[in-house]
């Protein structure tokens, strides 16, 4: 399993490019915890995705169905 401190910061950087600031906008433990929830399981479900790829589409995601 993926350090969850070290996914919290990859989301947050992608979160950043679409606009997030943490001051302004934060997100709720249970947001978090599906993000990161979100990239753990595509990565056990294929080992060589890109972390990258996956943290993008998970904030995408995230993101568009607010």
């Amino acid at each position: 399993m993926m350090n969850e401190q070290w996914l919290r910061k990859r989301i947050r950087n992608v979160l950043h490019q679409y606009g997030y600031h943490p001051e302004t906008w934060n997100l709720a433990e249970d947001e978090w915890h599906r993000l990161c929830a979100y990239v753990t399981a595509e990565k056990e479900k294929n080992r060589n995705a890109d972390i990258h790829e996956l943290v993008h589409d998970a904030v995408y995601e995230f993101i568009t169905n607010m």
